[in-house]
Protein backbone atom coordinates (compact mmCIF):
# COMPACT_ATOMS: atom_id res chain seq x y z
CA UNK A 1 0.00 0.00 0.00
CA UNK A 2 1.43 3.37 -1.03
CA UNK A 3 1.20 6.45 1.15
CA UNK A 4 -0.34 8.16 -1.89
CA UNK A 5 -3.39 5.90 -1.69
CA UNK A 6 -4.72 8.44 0.82
CA UNK A 7 -3.43 11.91 -0.15
CA UNK A 8 -5.20 13.57 2.77
CA UNK A 9 -4.26 11.54 5.87
CA UNK A 10 -0.93 10.06 6.93
CA UNK A 11 -0.71 6.31 7.65
CA UNK A 12 -1.34 5.32 11.27
CA UNK A 13 1.36 2.65 11.39
CA UNK A 14 3.74 5.09 13.13
CA UNK A 15 2.61 7.29 16.03
CA UNK A 16 4.86 9.99 17.52
CA UNK A 17 4.91 10.72 21.24
CA UNK A 18 8.00 12.91 21.76
CA UNK A 19 9.91 15.45 19.63
CA UNK A 20 13.30 16.94 20.46
CA UNK A 21 13.67 19.95 18.17
CA UNK A 22 16.87 22.00 17.80
CA UNK A 23 16.85 25.14 15.63
CA UNK A 24 19.39 27.86 14.81
CA UNK A 25 17.99 30.86 12.92
CA UNK A 26 20.07 33.38 10.96
CA UNK A 27 17.86 36.46 10.99
CA UNK A 28 19.98 38.49 8.57
CA UNK A 29 20.03 35.73 5.95
CA UNK A 30 16.41 34.70 6.71
CA UNK A 31 17.44 31.05 6.98
CA UNK A 32 17.68 28.39 9.65
CA UNK A 33 19.28 25.01 10.29
CA UNK A 34 17.93 22.34 12.55
CA UNK A 35 17.53 18.78 13.68
CA UNK A 36 14.65 16.80 15.10
CA UNK A 37 14.59 13.51 16.95
CA UNK A 38 11.14 11.91 17.08
CA UNK A 39 10.34 8.98 19.34
CA UNK A 40 7.53 6.92 17.84
CA UNK A 41 5.59 3.74 18.37
CA UNK A 42 5.56 1.65 15.21
CA UNK A 43 3.18 -1.15 14.18
CA UNK A 44 4.85 -3.43 11.62
CA UNK A 45 6.00 -0.43 9.58
CA UNK A 46 8.35 -0.77 6.61
CA UNK A 47 8.31 2.93 5.83
CA UNK A 48 7.73 6.12 7.81
CA UNK A 49 5.67 8.89 6.26
CA UNK A 50 5.60 12.35 7.80
CA UNK A 51 5.11 15.92 6.58
CA UNK A 52 7.72 18.38 5.30
CA UNK A 53 7.77 21.19 2.76
CA UNK A 54 10.15 24.06 1.92
CA UNK A 55 12.90 22.21 3.78
CA UNK A 56 16.19 20.78 2.52
CA UNK A 57 16.60 17.41 4.23
CA UNK A 58 20.27 16.62 4.80
CA UNK A 59 20.15 13.27 6.59
CA UNK A 60 17.73 10.71 7.94
CA UNK A 61 18.26 7.85 10.38
CA UNK A 62 16.05 5.31 12.13
CA UNK A 63 17.38 3.85 15.37
CA UNK A 64 20.84 5.15 14.53
CA UNK A 65 20.96 3.64 11.03
CA UNK A 66 21.10 5.97 8.01
CA UNK A 67 18.16 5.37 5.71
CA UNK A 68 17.14 6.54 2.22
CA UNK A 69 14.50 9.24 2.04
CA UNK A 70 12.38 11.08 -0.53
CA UNK A 71 10.70 14.47 -0.23
CA UNK A 72 7.43 14.31 -2.16
CA UNK A 73 6.66 18.00 -2.63
CA UNK A 74 3.23 17.61 -4.20
CA UNK A 75 1.86 15.83 -1.13
CA UNK A 76 4.17 17.70 1.29
CA UNK A 77 5.45 14.39 2.62
CA UNK A 78 8.82 12.97 3.60
CA UNK A 79 9.11 9.21 3.14
CA UNK A 80 11.78 7.19 4.96
CA UNK A 81 12.49 3.58 4.02
CA UNK A 82 12.92 1.53 7.19
CA UNK A 83 16.00 -0.74 7.45
CA UNK A 84 13.73 -3.52 8.75
CA UNK A 85 10.12 -3.93 9.86
CA UNK A 86 9.59 -1.61 12.80
CA UNK A 87 7.58 -2.53 15.86
CA UNK A 88 7.35 -0.97 19.31
CA UNK A 89 9.42 2.16 20.06
CA UNK A 90 11.76 3.63 17.44
CA UNK A 91 13.65 6.90 17.04
CA UNK A 92 13.72 9.01 13.87
CA UNK A 93 16.56 11.53 13.53
CA UNK A 94 16.57 14.17 10.78
CA UNK A 95 18.77 17.15 9.94
CA UNK A 96 17.56 19.92 7.67
CA UNK A 97 17.68 23.59 6.72
CA UNK A 98 15.02 26.04 5.63
CA UNK A 99 14.02 29.64 5.01
CA UNK A 100 12.30 32.21 7.18
CA UNK A 101 9.62 32.88 4.60
CA UNK A 102 7.51 35.96 3.89
CA UNK A 103 4.22 34.03 3.79
CA UNK A 104 3.19 34.69 7.42
CA UNK A 105 3.03 30.94 8.06
CA UNK A 106 5.38 28.26 9.27
CA UNK A 107 8.52 29.89 10.68
CA UNK A 108 8.48 33.27 9.01
CA UNK A 109 10.10 36.68 9.00
CA UNK A 110 8.50 39.74 10.60
CA UNK A 111 10.23 43.12 10.39
CA UNK A 112 10.07 46.54 12.01
CA UNK A 113 12.08 49.77 11.87
CA UNK A 114 13.81 50.71 15.12
CA UNK A 115 14.40 54.18 16.55
CA UNK A 116 17.64 54.50 14.55
CA UNK A 117 15.93 53.78 11.23
CA UNK A 118 17.30 50.24 10.98
CA UNK A 119 15.11 47.41 9.70
CA UNK A 120 15.12 44.64 12.32
CA UNK A 121 13.97 41.06 11.86
CA UNK A 122 11.98 38.72 14.10
CA UNK A 123 11.69 34.99 13.37
CA UNK A 124 8.17 34.07 14.47
CA UNK A 125 5.81 31.19 13.87
CA UNK A 126 2.24 30.48 12.84
CA UNK A 127 1.69 26.73 12.57
CA UNK A 128 -2.10 26.53 12.35
CA UNK A 129 -3.41 24.71 10.58
CA UNK A 130 -0.82 22.66 8.67
CA UNK A 131 2.37 24.75 8.55
CA UNK A 132 4.53 23.25 11.29
CA UNK A 133 5.93 21.10 8.45
CA UNK A 134 7.63 24.27 7.11
CA UNK A 135 9.65 24.60 10.34
CA UNK A 136 10.64 20.96 10.92
CA UNK A 137 9.57 17.54 9.63
CA UNK A 138 6.66 16.27 11.71
CA UNK A 139 3.42 14.32 11.77
CA UNK A 140 1.44 17.46 11.01
CA UNK A 141 -2.12 16.34 11.71
CA UNK A 142 -3.88 17.39 14.93
CA UNK A 143 -4.60 13.91 16.30
CA UNK A 144 -0.86 13.06 16.30
CA UNK A 145 -0.38 14.63 19.73
CA UNK A 146 3.06 14.51 21.35
CA UNK A 147 5.38 16.22 23.82
CA UNK A 148 7.80 18.82 22.39
CA UNK A 149 11.22 19.69 23.78
CA UNK A 150 12.51 22.82 22.03
CA UNK A 151 16.12 24.05 21.91
CA UNK A 152 17.03 27.35 20.19
CA UNK A 153 20.50 28.70 19.43
CA UNK A 154 20.38 32.46 18.87
CA UNK A 155 22.72 35.39 18.25
CA UNK A 156 23.83 37.66 21.07
CA UNK A 157 21.26 40.24 22.12
CA UNK A 158 18.20 38.34 20.89
CA UNK A 159 15.30 37.07 22.99
CA UNK A 160 13.98 33.54 22.43
CA UNK A 161 10.49 32.43 23.49
CA UNK A 162 8.69 29.11 23.10
CA UNK A 163 5.69 27.32 24.57
CA UNK A 164 7.30 26.52 27.92
CA UNK A 165 9.60 28.23 30.38
CA UNK A 166 13.34 28.47 29.86
CA UNK A 167 15.18 25.69 31.68
CA UNK A 168 18.82 26.28 30.85
CA UNK A 169 21.02 28.68 28.92
CA UNK A 170 24.63 28.33 27.74
CA UNK A 171 26.86 30.86 26.00
CA UNK A 172 28.78 29.27 23.14
CA UNK A 173 32.36 30.11 22.06
CA UNK A 174 31.05 32.03 19.02
CA UNK A 175 28.96 34.32 21.24
CA UNK A 176 25.62 32.71 20.50
CA UNK A 177 23.39 31.38 23.25
CA UNK A 178 21.68 28.00 23.36
CA UNK A 179 18.41 27.91 25.31
CA UNK A 180 16.59 24.78 26.40
CA UNK A 181 12.87 24.99 27.14
CA UNK A 182 10.83 22.71 29.38
CA UNK A 183 8.81 19.91 27.84
CA UNK A 184 5.37 20.95 26.67
CA UNK A 185 2.17 19.19 27.57
CA UNK A 186 1.02 16.58 25.06
CA UNK A 187 -0.35 18.64 22.17
CA UNK A 188 -0.82 18.98 18.41
CA UNK A 189 1.84 20.35 16.08
CA UNK A 190 -0.26 23.39 15.18
CA UNK A 191 0.20 24.70 18.74
CA UNK A 192 4.01 24.64 18.64
CA UNK A 193 5.57 28.13 18.71
CA UNK A 194 9.00 29.73 18.84
CA UNK A 195 9.94 33.38 18.39
CA UNK A 196 13.44 34.90 18.18
CA UNK A 197 14.26 38.57 17.81
CA UNK A 198 15.31 41.90 19.34
CA UNK A 199 12.40 41.93 21.78
CA UNK A 200 11.66 43.10 25.30
CA UNK A 201 9.43 41.69 28.04
CA UNK A 202 7.45 43.28 30.83
CA UNK A 203 8.02 42.19 34.39
CA UNK A 204 5.88 39.09 35.03
CA UNK A 205 2.60 39.31 36.91
CA UNK A 206 1.78 36.13 38.83
CA UNK A 207 -1.61 34.45 38.54
CA UNK A 208 -1.26 31.76 41.18
CA UNK A 209 1.95 30.01 40.16
CA UNK A 210 1.78 31.18 36.54
CA UNK A 211 3.85 34.18 35.37
CA UNK A 212 2.21 36.36 32.71
CA UNK A 213 4.29 38.66 30.49
CA UNK A 214 3.77 40.87 27.45
CA UNK A 215 6.53 40.61 24.81
CA UNK A 216 7.00 43.55 22.44
CA UNK A 217 9.48 45.34 20.20
CA UNK A 218 11.71 47.95 21.90
CA UNK A 219 10.17 51.29 22.70
CA UNK A 220 6.61 50.11 23.24
CA UNK A 221 6.58 49.12 26.91
CA UNK A 222 4.22 52.03 27.65
CA UNK A 223 1.56 50.33 25.49
CA UNK A 224 1.45 47.03 27.40
CA UNK A 225 -0.68 47.86 30.46
CA UNK A 226 -4.12 47.13 28.98
CA UNK A 227 -3.02 43.85 27.39
CA UNK A 228 -1.42 42.74 30.64
CA UNK A 229 -4.50 43.57 32.71
CA UNK A 230 -6.78 41.79 30.23
CA UNK A 231 -4.57 38.70 30.17
CA UNK A 232 -4.29 38.48 33.95
CA UNK A 233 -8.05 38.98 34.36
CA UNK A 234 -8.89 36.32 31.78
CA UNK A 235 -6.53 33.73 33.26
CA UNK A 236 -7.83 34.31 36.79
CA UNK A 237 -11.46 34.21 35.61
CA UNK A 238 -11.13 30.99 33.61
CA UNK A 239 -9.27 29.20 36.41
CA UNK A 240 -12.07 30.12 38.80
CA UNK A 241 -14.89 29.35 36.35
CA UNK A 242 -13.63 25.91 35.38
CA UNK A 243 -12.07 25.06 38.73
CA UNK A 244 -8.95 23.84 36.93
CA UNK A 245 -5.47 25.36 37.39
CA UNK A 246 -3.80 26.54 34.19
CA UNK A 247 -1.89 23.44 32.96
CA UNK A 248 1.14 25.26 31.50
CA UNK A 249 4.12 26.80 33.28
CA UNK A 250 3.81 30.38 31.93
CA UNK A 251 1.77 32.66 29.67
CA UNK A 252 3.52 35.03 27.27
CA UNK A 253 1.46 37.44 25.17
CA UNK A 254 3.47 38.44 22.09
CA UNK A 255 2.78 41.58 20.02
CA UNK A 256 4.06 41.01 16.47
CA UNK A 257 4.41 43.62 13.72
CA UNK A 258 3.45 41.14 10.96
CA UNK A 259 0.74 38.63 11.77
CA UNK A 260 -2.02 37.39 9.48
CA UNK A 261 -4.51 36.30 12.13
CA UNK A 262 -5.90 38.40 14.97
CA UNK A 263 -4.27 36.12 17.53
CA UNK A 264 -3.18 32.49 17.89
CA UNK A 265 -3.67 30.31 20.94
CA UNK A 266 -0.23 28.67 21.01
CA UNK A 267 0.16 27.02 24.41
CA UNK A 268 2.07 29.42 26.67
CA UNK A 269 3.14 31.62 23.76
CA UNK A 270 0.05 33.46 22.52
CA UNK A 271 0.78 35.60 19.47
CA UNK A 272 -1.18 38.73 18.50
CA UNK A 273 -1.29 41.23 15.74
CA UNK A 274 0.52 44.13 17.41
CA UNK A 275 -2.32 46.63 17.09
CA UNK A 276 -4.69 44.24 18.88
CA UNK A 277 -2.53 43.81 22.00
CA UNK A 278 -0.70 47.10 22.47
CA UNK A 279 -2.94 50.02 23.38
CA UNK A 280 -2.02 53.69 23.77
CA UNK A 281 -4.08 55.05 26.70
CA UNK A 282 -3.66 58.58 25.35
CA UNK A 283 -5.48 57.84 22.10
CA UNK A 284 -7.66 54.76 22.77
CA UNK A 285 -10.97 54.57 24.60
Amino acid sequence: MSHLDDPFRLPRTVLPYRYEVSLTPDLEAATFTGSVSITVTAFKATEIVLNAIELDIHSAAINGLDVPFELHEESERLILTAPYELSDDSRITLTFSGILNDKLRGWYRSTFTDEFGRVRTIATSQMQSTDCRRAFPCFDEPDFKAVFAIKLTVADGLMAISNSKELQREINPDGTSTIWFADTMKMSTYLVAFVVGPLEATEPVMVGNTPVRVIHIPGKSHLTDFGMRAGVFALEWFEKYYGIPYPGDKVDLLALPDFAAGAMENVGCITFREVLLLVDPATST
